[in-house]
């Protein structure tokens, strides 16, 4: 409910599809003028959001998915504001789902202790961030995206200690209508989503017990 206020209080959403996020203004009949931000929204877009900040402006933030500023660009966003505002500016957090702590909560990974290390790298620096995964001390989680996962399981299974690797709990699509867990061994995991086109959608985030 207060997420729905402040929606409604602002004079400004920001949010990475305007068009995503127009239907669910739509359905609680929001009115809130939106404005685009995203990945690869440039400097210009940055200045004209602090300058709106600037003149007294109230602006919200939502992303397609997740919490914004965890693996987004709203973190770079809020970074940018801090060090033109700093002091001038109140950001709050709106706390809403976390895939993070939503996929930790259903792991049955001990998870008093745990990584994030965000999306592993495309290209350069990919076999480092695998390998430091495998080397961690505490459980690891990462986030990887339908194009990708099961190349990353191979990757994986490939320079894993199989006598340390203890358990791998991926999880499909939190929190949305197609939400699914995937347990047990890594290769029983990988080939279920291999086999299954349609375990190879969404968005996917994969936690490496010890």
């Amino acid at each position: 409910m207060r997420a729905l206020r402040i929606l409604g209080e602002v004079d400004f959403i920001l949010c990475e599809d305007t068009r995503v996020t127009a239907k669910l203004l739509m359905h609680y009949n929001i009115k809130t003028p939106t404005i685009s931000y995203h990945q690869h929204s440039d400097e210009n877009k940055v200045k004209q959001i602090i300058s709106l900040l600037a003149g007294g402006k109230n602006l919200a933030l939502v992303s397609d998915a997740g919490t914004p500023g965890i693996s987004d660009p709203g973190g770079k966003l809020i970074q940018a504001i801090l060090e033109k505002l700093d002091g001038a500016v109140n950001i709050e957090s709106v706390p809403g789902p976390s895939a993070i702590t939503a996929a930790l909560s259903i792991s049955g990974i001990p998870t008093d202790k745990f990584v994030f290390m965000g999306f592993p790298p495309h290209k350069k620096g990919r076999q480092t961030f695998i390998r430091k995964i495998v080397e961690s001390e505490w459980p690891v989680v990462v986030y990887e995206s339908k194009h990708r996962i099961i190349k990353f399981l191979e990757e994986l299974d490939k320079l894993a200690d199989k006598d340390n690797l203890t358990s791998v709990v991926v999880v499909r699509e939190l929190s949305k209508m197609h939400e699914t867990v995937y347990r047990g061994a890594l290769e029983n995991i990988k080939e279920k989503i291999t086999n299954d086109p349609n375990a190879q959608k969404g968005e996917f985030v994969v936690i490496i017990g010890k």
